[in-house]
């Protein structure tokens, strides 16, 4: 390839098979395989995609990180670029002579900082609702020893009289249900009772259904009397037929077809490369000619590959089902 930096040093495409590798879920953008998306959720739920892009000349230039999705964070400027100090400062100080290893320690370091950064500032906005929250119900005043005192315990003391707070400090069934009272008009308990209000609504409604369910439950003993013994055999004869057509013909077999001859058109172009360094052939022109023609029959092949990974109309696995997924889907072993 044209970004070698020499014989024996590890190349760009060295780089993305280790990210690759150590990241199954990467997906490469480009055919060089210069640019790959690693995908990740954040703490809070929300998917996004670490960008991982190597610049022609890489290893030599630093890589550059960037989010997909739009994310708020310390670390991630305006145009969604990612400042890590390992990052930015690749290769400083030192030569080319790094190990894939180390863009893969790079990239791990990024959504460690990532999702750490992401959880603090969810937790701290989660405190500060909550200080607003209290801060509203404390200044509400109380309206005696009845309720009204919004679960703000100086409020609800302040409501009783002088006799009512001697009586809570010399009987302990007293303080015990006049405890209980205030926190009957706290947040948290009022929370509390929505949920167990629609809890029972729930279970209502789920009790509604008993009948329904008992009458699909008939109709299913009906199938499984009549038409299942027909059906299972039709069905695993032509499992069998599909089984035998995928083993041979599958999406799988045909890209891992593309895939080697790929790979093996791209080592061809690479020792092509090596000879012509090394002075193994003659005139530049020729060499030149026989590149071009080996780099454009990987390309082709290449693109092929891209075509067929990136329009498949039916995944995996819906292809080949396990046995057990059969007996599930006729409904054998309850």
């Amino acid at each position: 390839m044209l970004g070698v930096a020499g014989a024996g040093l590890p190349r760009r495409r060295d780089y993305a098979d280790e990210l690759t590798g150590a990241f199954p879920a990467a997906q490469l953008v480009n055919a060089e395989g210069s640019v790959i998306d690693l995908p990740f959720q954040l703490p809070n739920g929300r998917p996004t995609a670490l960008r991982v892009s190597l610049p022609p000349h890489f290893p030599q230039d630093h890589p550059v990180l960037c989010v997909v999705v739009p994310l708020q964070h310390p670390a991630v400027d305006a145009t969604g670029r990612v400042h890590l100090r390992a990052a930015d400062q690749w290769g400083s100080g030192s030569t080319s002579r790094r190990l894939p290893a180390d863009l893969v320690a790079v990239v791990r370091e990024a959504l460690v900082l990532l999702n750490a950064a992401d959880a603090a500032s969810a937790a701290g906005a989660s405190a500060a609702a909550a200080g607003v929250a209290g801060g509203k119900g404390a200044a509400q005043p109380g309206a005696g020893a009845g309720g009204g005192a919004g679960g703000d315990l100086e409020a609800f003391l302040e409501s009783l009289s002088t006799s009512q707070l001697e009586a809570l400090l010399c009987d302990e069934e007293a303080l015990r249900k006049a405890a209980a009272q205030w926190l009957q008009e706290t947040a948290a308990a009022r929370a509390l009772e929505d949920v167990r209000r629609q809890n029972k609504q729930l279970a209502a409604s789920n009790l509604s259904l008993s009948r329904s369910i008992d009458e699909a439950r008939g109709h299913v003993a009906i199938v499984r009397s009549g038409e299942y013994a027909a059906m299972r055999s039709l069905f695993e004869e032509l499992f069998g037929r599909q089984k035998a057509v995928i083993l041979k013909m599958g999406p799988d077999v045909l890209l891992a077809r593309l895939r080697a001859e790929a790979d093996q058109l791209d080592t061809d172009s690479d020792e092509l490369l090596e000879r012509f360094q090394s002075g193994s052939i003659g005139g530049l022109e020729a060499f030149v000619d026989a590149y071009v023609a080996a780099r454009e029959a990987f390309h082709v092949v290449d693109l092929k590959r891209q075509a067929a990974e990136h329009h498949r109309m039916v995944p995996d696995d819906l292809l080949v089902w396990s046995r057990e997924v059969v007996a599930a889907a006729l409904g054998q072993g309850r």
